[in-house]
């Protein structure tokens, strides 16, 4: 999602989060995981350590922040085939 979308009160749904390292992007596994392809409502805006626009969501009572870059519009949704669907594990 596009990070003028990140704006408290916006539907969207949660991506892989990805994780920053010096050779590269690495996908995190763990926590986060369980709400992977969800439906969230952004309670928070911020920029993130490395400089990424992120977000806290009602979801997971804000625990975790989520870049805005891994999520996408709810509103979008309806505009997916379903092999895109299955792909971002979309609930």
């Amino acid at each position: 999602m596009d990070e003028s979308y990140a704006e408290v009160g916006t539907k969207v749904i949660l991506g892989k989060h990805k994780r920053r390292t010096r050779v590269g992007i690495a996908w995190c596994e763990g926590d986060m995981d369980a709400y992977v392809g969800s439906e969230a409502i952004i309670c928070d805006v911020f920029k993130a350590i490395d400089g990424c626009m992120a977000c806290h969501v009602d979801i997971d009572q804000g625990e975790y922040y989520w870049r805005a870059e891994d999520m996408i519009l709810a509103s979008d949704v309806p505009l997916l085939t379903p092999e895109q669907k299955t792909q971002l594990r979309i609930k």
